[in-house]
C-alpha cells in the first residue's frame, strides 16, 4: 500500500536512500552521491506532504516524492505538453524488493494523484546512466522529451512526460 510518509519513517526511507545510492555507483551511475538526496530532502517533503512509502507487512520497501513541481531545470526543457504537472522525484526501492513492480506502484499512484487534482500530465527525469529507471518509463509509456547535460554530471539526463486521461 502506498501512503503518506512520516518523520518516524526516515530513518527506513534513508537506508533504502543509501543502499540504493551504493548500488548505482557500482554500476557506474553516479546519479546519486553524497548530496543528493539528504535527509533534509526527504523531511523537506513530508513537511508539504509530497513524500509517499510503499509498505507491505508494516515494511517500508519503496519511497518518491510526488509533487506538483518538478526540478529547477524543468523550465528549461522543451515539454511536448504545456499545463499543470505533477513530478516523480527521489524514487527508491529497497533493493531486495526490486523486481516486484513497487516502483511502477508509484507512477500509477501519481497519476491517481494527479487526477485527483485535475492534472492529466506527469513529468519525471533520470539520469542517462539509470537504465532501470529508463526502462520503467518505457513500461509505464512515458514518452521521451529530452537530454541534456547537468552540472557536475558526465552524462546526460533524460526527461520523460505523460499525459493521460
Amino acid at each position: 500500500m502506498i501512503r503518506h510518509a512520516e518523520y518516524k519513517d526516515l530513518s527506513k526511507i534513508m537506508e533504502i536512500e543509501n543502499q540504493s545510492r551504493e548500488i548505482m555507483q557500482k554500476e557506474g551511475n553516479e546519479q546519486w552521491d553524497e548530496s543528493y538526496p539528504l535527509a533534509a530532502h526527504y523531511e523537506g517533503d513530508i513537511k508539504e506532504s509530497n513524500l509517499f512509502v510503499y509498505e507491505e507487512d508494516n515494511r517500508i520497501l519503496g519511497v518518491a516524492c510526488i509533487s506538483n513541481y518538478g526540478h529547477q531545470e524543468y523550465n528549461d526543457i522543451n515539454w511536448t505538453y504545456n499545463g499543470p504537472y505533477y513530478c516523480i522525484k527521489r524514487l527508491a526501492v529497497d533493493p531486495k524488493t526490486r523486481g516486484k513492480g513497487i516502483a511502477l506502484k508509484f507512477y500509477q499512484a501519481a497519476e491517481e494523484i494527479a487526477l485527483e487534482n485535475g492534472v492529466h500530465l506527469i513529468r519525471t527525469d533520470t539520469y542517462s546512466k539509470n537504465k532501470g529507471a529508463v526502462k520503467l518509463f518505457e513500461k509505464a509509456n512515458y514518452e521521451f522529451v529530452q537530454q541534456r547535460i547537468n552540472e557536475g554530471k558526465e552524462a546526460p539526463f533524460y526527461y520523460y512526460e505523460k499525459k493521460f486521461k
